[in-house]
């Protein structure tokens, strides 16, 4: 089984526009072309069963629209190749009813949200973030959480691990994920800061730039029932993405946590796929 718990993919109409901004921004390439049908078939190319899209919401007016979207992808309406899509909602800190929302959120049946703080211009230790995250978990809903460097805001970095220790210490939360693996370009850090807290890792967009000991490190002190399997696709291949996780010197057990178990236990997925 495999799920991918990190993907992003656009309505058509906005999905070329997006997808050339994005890729400017971080001055990386996409591997597809950022619609539903190009994630799937991604997907597909490596026999996987779920990919979760996770959608940004970078400015509070764009809440009734992108989960309208996120609802569409959720109820199967983009399912393709063999791939069933799920998406979990948007929301911003700065949303004037954070409280309304994620109940609306739930209500559409999303498992959870995305948070992007270089995106949404907050520190992930800030007292708007932790109180929806807060919210979030007495919602029953999951929080993803880009972690780490982003390549499109070099100059600041809004969710360190010394900031996202700080959060989750400070909300008790635990059903928070931090992206690739705990903090993009920063894993030492993550080894020292964030192994053993109460928290999930993702292994979206790390198999071109994390050193293959240092993962199979921070997975086993970390717990192989807290790392989820991610692309973050378009911004990585899938077949990449199978090799690094499935090339780790850890047990084939904790592949198969990793590559789908964990996933549907949050999810609520069936195992036997």
């Amino acid at each position: 089984m495999i799920v991918d718990f990190h993907a992003h993919a656009f309505p058509d109409a906005l999905a070329e526009r997006s997808i050339a901004f994005l890729s400017a921004q971080a001055n990386v390439p996409a591997f597809s072309d950022g619609t539903t049908q190009g994630l799937a078939e991604a997907a597909s190319r490596v026999k996987a069963d779920y990919a979760l899209v996770l959608p940004v919401q970078t400015k509070t007016s764009q809440f009734r629209s992108i989960n309208a979207f996120a609802s569409r992808v959720n109820q199967g309406e983009f399912d393709a190749c063999g791939v069933k899509l799920l998406s979990f909602g948007g929301i911003h800190p700065d949303d004037d009813d954070v409280a309304g929302e994620l109940r609306a959120i739930k209500e559409m049946g999303l498992k959870g949200v995305k948070l992007h703080p270089d995106y949404q211009g907050t520190y992930i230790d800030d007292p708007k973030y932790m109180r929806l995250i807060e919210i979030a978990a007495k919602e029953g809903l999951l929080v993803s959480v880009h972690a780490g460097l982003d390549y499109g805001f070099q100059d600041c970095t809004h969710c360190t691990p010394a900031r996202a220790r700080k959060m989750l210490h400070e909300t008790g939360a635990e059903n928070v994920i931090l992206a690739h693996m705990g903090g993009f370009a920063m894993w030492e850090e993550v080894y020292d800061l964030l192994v053993g807290e109460k928290v999930y890792f993702d292994t979206g967009v790390v198999a071109r730039y994390m050193d293959k000991r240092l993962a199979a490190d921070i997975i086993r002190a970390h717990g192989a029932d807290r790392v989820l399997f991610a692309t973050d696709s378009p911004w990585a291949t899938y077949e990449d993405s199978v090799e690094f996780v499935s090339s780790l010197e850890i047990t084939e057990g904790q592949k198969n946590m990793i590559f789908g178990e964990n996933a549907a236990r949050l999810l609520g997925l069936n195992y036997d796929l």
